[in-house]
């Protein structure tokens, strides 16, 4: 979905379930929106992949966050096929079983550094879409 931001996001998912999703309070807020019953992470994506991949960190601190406030961790992906979303809270041990993947990426996607790190990250089959709409 060409053009996608985390507010347009957040808006057409109010929108197709019915949400009463909010933009995440902090500026180091380790999600992005949330409801009474979901904490959200988004990406919007410019390319399309088979696999979305999520990192190890993000994995891990949201689900944790969303079990220590009694809500669904869903991961949000938009790419140029469509809206991708991934609820974790209920497949975290396929998750996991899937294996850690490692490799050396960019520290930040600012332009100015480019200085490299490893980041370890999670490949998401579609197969493991709770939900998607597809843009034929």
């Amino acid at each position: 979905m060409k053009g996608m931001t985390e507010a347009k996001t957040r808006e057409l998912l109010n929108s197709l379930f019915n949400l009463n999703l909010k933009k995440a309070k902090g500026k180091f807020c380790s999600y992005d929106a949330e409801d009474s019953k979901h904490i959200v992470e988004i990406k919007n994506r410019r390319s399309y992949y088979p696999t979305k991949m999520i990192e190890a960190s993000k994995l891990f601190t949201n689900f944790q966050k969303a079990q220590k406030s009694n809500k669904y961790f869903i991961y949000v992906v938009t790419d140029k096929k469509g809206v991708f979303i991934f609820n974790i809270s209920k497949r975290i041990d396929d998750i996991v079983a899937l294996g850690i993947q490692k490799s050396e990426q960019p520290a930040s996607t600012d332009f100015k550094d480019d200085s490299i790190i490893y980041k370890y990250y999670y490949n998401l089959p579609e197969e493991m879409v709770c939900e998607s709409r597809l843009i034929e």
